[in-house]
């Protein structure tokens, strides 16, 4: 990914090189990032001019991608808002049902479970013994779940991932299966 401030706002973007396109475009894609795409002779420009010349496109089509990007992530934000509302008790549920269930087998306590609509940090586990957890939980697979339950609750005992945090995790989910389990939401 590429940056770019114009007005003060940053501008992450993506560059593509393009054979058969002669001039400069702006696209965004179904992810809602903004797609530089150059035509492929440009490349044999030297460095400094070619910047320049993004630079000023960029600056040029300012308005566009301001207008473009914003009304893509407005939606995309509604969307997200709207299932988190609709979701969030059921999530809520679930949740502190499998929280509740492995933290007796674990022997370790908690303080709060909290539902949230995180677009980043999906789950943690605080200082102060609180749990958090993406809404979207409620998407996963069963044994999913009790992957992300059981590792937030290890942090409870151990605040890093370190030998000793995976040994409980795999000691209570009684397979080495669950440690190298990647869990993506989109």
């Amino acid at each position: 990914m590429q940056e770019i401030v114009i007005n003060w706002v940053k501008i992450q973007y993506q560059i593509r090189i393009s054979k058969r396109s002669k001039n400069i475009k702006i696209s965004i894609n179904s992810g809602w990032e903004l797609i530089l795409v150059l035509p492929k002779k440009w490349f044999f420009q030297s460095q400094k001019r070619l910047i320049q010349k993004w630079e000023e496109f960029m600056k040029q089509k300012w308005g566009w991608i301001l207008k473009h990007i914003w009304k893509t992530i407005k939606f995309k934000l509604w969307d997200d808002y709207e299932d988190y509302i609709k979701n969030k008790e059921k999530a809520y549920g679930l949740v502190s049902e499998k929280v509740k269930y492995w933290s007796k087998k674990m022997w370790l306590s908690y303080n709060r479970i909290f539902i949230k609509n995180q677009k980043t940090k999906r789950w943690s586990c605080s200082s102060k013994r609180n749990l958090n957890f993406n809404y979207k939980i409620i998407y996963l697979e069963a044994t999913e779940q009790n992957y992300l339950v059981v590792h937030e609750l290890a942090h409870l005992k151990y605040m890093n991932h370190k030998k000793e945090f995976w040994d409980l995790v795999c000691e209570i989910l009684w397979s080495e299966k669950y440690r190298k389990y990647k869990i993506k939401i989109k």
